[in-house]
């Protein structure tokens, strides 16, 4: 039960794929909910309106529009509305002339014309149906209604298709409002003018066919295709076939623009057609030549505002959308195989799924919030703008609102589940390093933790190692709590130090102190930072005690410093584990601590330590030696003081002493003691030097091998 439990909190796979999933659960109930298919169809009708340049209608699609000149000029010569049908017959007849590949009356024709000009209703309505037969290329429109009143009897059955094309979703009807019989007749095709409005009122999207009694009338724009092209029955039906629908088998109408006159669709007020029709028929030029017709479907339908034949769409809000304009957009996209296509369900859940993964990946792999917050409304900007572009060149219509619902949530979840697990081991983590490194360090690993390996990994790093100078005579002289107290100062004074400059304060060893510049978190000036840390903890400490003064004791510490390769991480057993620094350069580091008894001195560090602190600090040369443990030869050098800090007078005493070290390296051993002799003479009590001048006197009395080459042999830790 543990271990699972730790599995679930530790588990990276486990929180990505939960988060993932958990989120993508949200977005599609969100976008399955009635807000969230709303806020989807306003992204589709933006993307629309923004992209509506980038298509055109097919030109062969025009409106003959009963707009409101036509029904003023009308009215003023005595016709009001509804006009007697033998205007439509006039009309017939002019388009026929000019070569109309089809006309569309998007016009209720189901009851019998009226008596207005003391013309007989009959023949009005007889006029109008000899011009259908003549042209031969009409589109009559049917209402289907599920209520039963049908004023007009029945579709013709000619009209009717076998049987619902497929498997698409047809809506069916037990009635409908049909043209006249006598307008049947001649009709070429009858459509369904039917359209459905998604819950806020707009119309996006179509049936392409109604169930009818036993069969199947077609979509207004597709009975209209048919007459254009001459297609068949069984034509028609295979034609279906071939166009995109959604899930629900409806049709998604690929809108081109605004409407009306203005709009994308070419406007003629039906007034001036009539006008020219009957300029033809008494061998006037007509104001309109009936040529531009040619090969044209002319669809005839209202767009005065008194005819409230009007319909919301994602362009109603730039201008008034007449109905007549549905059947025209559907009918251009038919002509230019022009649809907007829908991504499938699966497809849909895919991409909010990926979009759910790439955010919990972002979160969980980049740990700086501001860097991972970034790049997931970088990744949803850049997906909004995908959709923009697919919408505009290839009519792809992606889903917006649940991908990005998705993203969003994912990070929202990721952070809930990083404060609580990633964040309590963040917490482990800081109270662990606070033990061993500054609030800055530690701030800024518990940002990353994983760029800290406790698992260990081999590292370039100096190691400082300080004792306190003859401690243990000192601690005789003091009480356990005098020295606990005095050892605690000492230790808060060097520790604020080594802390402050970004190393890791690996233990207390007794009075000593070890701690590792460049670890865990790598640097490249870990050796400068090692060399100004240790002239600082000499100074703080020395103007410490001075400062302090009384009877307690003044403690007098020695630090040795080595750079090289060494392994960090947790080491210990299962019960207690300390993140810790071994190797050979870390003992090394131990010795040369150790070494500043032999020569008196402060801060010994090694070659490889000041080649690369050489910039930042002086030093000088000290000795070639073999510490215990180690086969191969160390040049170690005194730490002196900062770059620029050496006075003349001193370097010219290194210098000398210098001198002295190559003469005792070419066994001339009265010349080294000479040259030793003069630093000390300047600087009084100069250890190296002491050092020195007794090797000299005890080498030259005892001799040396033939192969001697200077190295000193420590035989003490």
């Amino acid at each position: 039960m543990i271990s699972m439990r730790r599995f679930f909190m530790r588990s990276r796979a486990f929180h990505l794929f939960f988060t993932a999933a958990a989120s993508c659960l949200i977005a599609i109930l969100f976008a399955a909910s009635q807000f969230g298919t709303t806020v989807e169809r306003e992204t589709l009708d933006w993307r629309m309106r923004v992209a509506s340049g980038a298509r055109h209608p097919d030109s062969s699609v025009v409106i003959a529009a009963i707009d409101q000149n036509s029904l003023a000029f009308f009215q003023k010569n005595g016709v009001a509305w509804p006009w007697p049908r033998e205007f439509y017959g006039i009309l017939l007849d002019y388009l026929r002339a000019g070569g109309a590949k089809a006309v569309i009356f998007d016009m209720d024709f189901s009851q019998k014309d009226m008596d207005r000009l003391n013309v007989d209703a009959t023949e009005s309505d007889s006029t109008f149906a000899s011009a259908i037969r003549r042209s031969g290329n009409v589109v009559l429109i049917s209402v289907l209604t599920k209520s039963g009143d049908s004023s007009a009897g029945a579709v013709d059955r000619k009209f009717l298709l076998a049987g619902a094309p497929g498997s698409l979703d047809v809506p069916g009807s037990n009635s409908c409002v049909a043209a006249l019989p006598e307008f049947q007749e001649g009709a070429g095709r009858m459509g369904a003018a039917n359209y459905i409005v998604d819950v806020d009122g707009v119309a996006r999207r179509i049936p392409l066919v109604f169930r009818l009694d036993n069969g199947c009338l077609p979509q207004l724009s597709l009975a209209a295709y048919a007459v254009g092209n001459s297609l068949s029955a069984a034509e028609l039906t295979r034609f279906i076939h071939t166009i995109p629908v959604g899930d629900g088998g409806d049709y998604l109408i690929n809108w081109y623009g605004k409407g009306g006159p203005q709009g994308v669709f070419k406007y003629y007020s039906i007034s001036a057609l009539i006008i020219s029709a009957v300029q033809m028929k008494r061998g006037i030029a007509p104001e309109i030549g009936p040529d531009v017709f040619r090969n044209k479907y002319v669809i005839v339908g209202g767009s005065a505002i008194g005819l409230m034949d009007f319909v919301s769409t994602p362009f109603t809000s730039l201008e008034p959308f007449p109905g007549a304009e549905i059947h025209a957009t559907i009918l251009s996209n038919l002509l230019q195989r022009d649809y907007l296509k829908e991504l499938s369900s699966p497809i849909s859940m895919m991409i909010v799924l990926l979009f759910s993964l790439i955010a919990a990946g972002v979160f969980f792999r980049v740990k700086r919030a501001m860097v991972s917050t970034a790049v997931v409304i970088g990744a949803c900007g850049l997906y909004a703008i995908a959709a923009f572009l697919l919408m505009s060149s290839s009519r792809l219509w992606l889903p917006l609102v649940s991908p990005e619902i998705s993203a969003l949530s994912a990070f929202a979840f990721a952070g809930v589940i990083s404060y609580v697990t990633e964040g309590r081991q963040r917490r482990e983590l800081r109270k662990l390093m606070n033990r061993y490194l500054s609030p800055d360090v530690v701030d800024e690993i518990s940002s990353d933790p994983e760029t800290v390996d406790f698992k260990g990994k081999e590292v370039e790093a100096t190691v400082f190692f300080s004792d306190i100078r003859d401690f243990t005579s000192v601690s005789e002289r003091l009480q356990p709590r005098e020295l606990v107290e005095n050892l605690n100062e000492y230790f808060t004074l060097a520790t604020e130090l080594i802390l402050n400059n970004g190393a890791m304060l690996d233990k207390y060893i007794g009075d000593a102190i070890m701690a590792v510049f460049g670890a865990p978190l790598p640097r490249q000036d870990h050796a400068a930072l090692a060399c100004l840390t240790a002239l600082r903890v000499q100074s703080t400490l020395s103007g410490y005690y001075s400062r302090r003064g009384g009877d307690k004791p003044a403690f007098q510490t020695r630090i040795g410093l080595n750079t090289g390769k060494m392994v960090i991480g947790n080491i210990g057993s299962t019960r207690r584990t300390d993140y810790t620094a071994i190797g050979d350069s870390v003992n090394l580091a131990s010795r040369l601590e150790g070494a500043n008894k032999e020569f008196g001195t402060k801060i010994i560090v090694s070659e490889s330590t000041y080649d690369k602190a050489r910039n930042v600090v002086e030093a000088r040369e000290l000795d070639l030696v073999q510490v215990k443990g180690k086969d191969l030869p160390v040049r170690i050098f005194e730490l002196i003081c900062e770059k620029g800090n050496l006075s003349r007078e001193d370097a010219e005493l290194y210098r000398t002493f210098h001198e002295g070290l190559e003469q005792y390296r070419r066994r001339e051993w009265k010349k080294a003691e000479s040259l030793f002799l003069e630093v000390l003479k300047n600087r009084p009590g100069d250890g190296p030097s002491v050092t020195y001048i007794a090797r000299c006197k005890a080498l030259s009395e005892s001799g040396v091998p033939d192969d001697w080459n200077g190295v000193y042999r420590f035989k003490t830790k």
